[in-house]
């Protein structure tokens, strides 16, 4: 937990979503209050949350649309508003948008993208962070708007006191572990598999904060013929993909030969995160099951512990 700026928070958010936006010739607006922007929590969750809300917003606004994202003070909190023109949400769902696997097709060979969890995830790391958030719609066709609330962080040092000095020796050693961080996967191409272009765009971004050469695929089809060309130190794989599903990719790389990938080191990034589906992403290859959400650090890290299983292996 440290001081998080939200007012950066959403400029990083704002810079990953402008690409897809730009795309649908979608106008994204950003207004953020001049007053207090600092919360207290973890920035990387507290991106993907916001980065995940921008998302939505753009993918359910259709083409020429208007996204907005909004920061403001409102009495002792700091609230994040999302708001689109887009497809909006029917009344009678409302109650049920931050619920788990809303979606009726929930099989992992799904014929459309998305298990509906994001906002469920969204609500957990919030609410993990002391706050809330909310949805508001007037009805189809007529867009939506999420806000989420934040306590405002409260500072109890005064500058120039002796805690104020601690805190700066604080940060001096947390840029050093942050630089340290950043070179983590130095050299290593790590290849992502994701049906949600959304996701595959925040898996992109966190492993290449960390040094890491990505690849980015849609399908399992994708990543075959990929390999064929240049074979990955690592594959993150999702499961629940449409046309053919992760626990089937896994099953065909495993049965091709070493020098063409079949010992390629990689873990399952899912939802699916029952003992039972551990059990069975293990047996079919995956040397790691990852339930979704993770931060770009804890990715980092058993990208690094993959590479080492990989050359132990091969010792």
């Amino acid at each position: 937990i440290e001081t998080v700026d939200l007012s950066e928070v959403i400029e990083e958010a704002v810079a990953t979503a402008l690409p897809s936006a730009q795309a649908k010739e979608i106008r994204l607006q950003r207004v953020v209050d001049g007053g207090a922007t600092l919360v207290s929590g973890d920035p990387t969750r507290l991106q993907q949350v916001v980065w995940n809300l921008l998302s939505n917003a753009i993918k359910f606004t259709p083409g020429g649309g208007k996204v907005q994202i909004r920061l403001e003070r409102v009495t002792s909190h700091l609230e994040i508003a999302v708001a689109d023109n887009g497809l909006g949400i029917a009344s009678e769902m409302l109650p049920y948008v931050f619920d788990r696997f809303r979606q009726a097709d929930a099989s992992t060979t799904r014929a459309t993208g998305g298990l509906g969890l994001g906002l469920s995830i969204v609500r957990h790391l919030i609410e993990m962070h002391g706050g809330s958030v909310k949805v508001e719609s007037p009805g189809l066709g007529q867009g939506s708007t999420f806000t989420l609330a934040l306590p405002i962080y409260a500072a109890i040092s005064e500058p120039g006191s002796v805690a104020s000095g601690q805190q700066v020796g604080g940060a001096e050693s947390n840029a050093i572990q942050n630089e340290e961080s950043r070179q983590l996967l130095n050299g290593l191409h790590v290849m992502v598999v994701d049906d949600q272009e959304d996701t595959r765009t925040f898996l992109a971004v966190a492993l290449k904060q960390h040094g890491a050469t990505v690849s980015l695929c849609a399908s399992a089809k994708e990543v075959l013929k990929a390999i064929e060309g240049q074979k990955p130190d690592v594959l993150l794989s999702d499961i629940g993909m449409p046309d053919e599903d992760g626990y089937s990719l896994i099953r065909r790389i495993r049965a091709l030969p070493p020098e063409q990938g079949g010992q390629i080191p990689a873990a399952a990034l899912t939802a699916f995160a029952s003992l039972e589906d551990r059990d069975r992403i293990l047996q079919a290859g995956f040397q790691a099951h990852v339930p979704k959400p993770v931060d770009a650090t804890e990715l980092a890290n058993i990208v690094v512990l993959l590479v080492a299983s990989g050359q132990t292996k091969s010792e």
